[in-house]
């Protein structure tokens, strides 16, 4: 088993957190694909920067990065999960997702920083959406 899923298993949570009996796989999950997005996105953000014509890119790139640390921080986090705070968090981590996937999706031919960006965010919109899902499916 993966080591971080023990260690999520480990984690100290409150009787009330949205998360208490939740689906550990699906939490893991989540932090590995908003990991993975927010890297792909900081560094299409950095080769886009330079880039004539791709401003748009890089600051939706840049903007993404930082929905998806702040996605991955608050799953590593599940004291203090509040039901209707992380649904929203997983809702607009959702939308710009779409957006950059969206944006990126259209350079797909000319940089590869922008294709490995598009598969990071269409993978991190599932973890999420499969995480929504989790979170409507009572605990077993």
């Amino acid at each position: 088993m993966n080591p971080s899923v023990e260690m999520m298993k480990n984690m100290p949570m409150s009787d009330t957190s949205v998360m208490s009996g939740m689906d550990m796989m699906a939490m893991q999950n989540l932090v590995d694909a908003a990991s993975a997005c927010m890297q792909a996105c900081t560094m299409c953000s950095d080769a886009m920067a330079g880039m004539d014509g791709m401003g748009t890119c890089a600051a939706v790139c840049a903007n993404c990065a930082d929905v998806c640390s702040t996605m991955m921080r608050m799953m590593l986090r599940p004291m203090g999960m509040e039901r209707d705070s992380l649904m929203a968090m997983l809702e607009a981590c959702i939308t710009i997702c779409r957006v950059c996937r969206d944006e990126c999706s259209t350079h797909i031919g000319m940089s590869e920083a922008c294709a490995m960006c598009a598969t990071a965010c269409d993978a991190c919109m599932t973890a999420c959406q499969d995480m929504l899902s989790a979170m409507q499916t009572p605990a077993a």
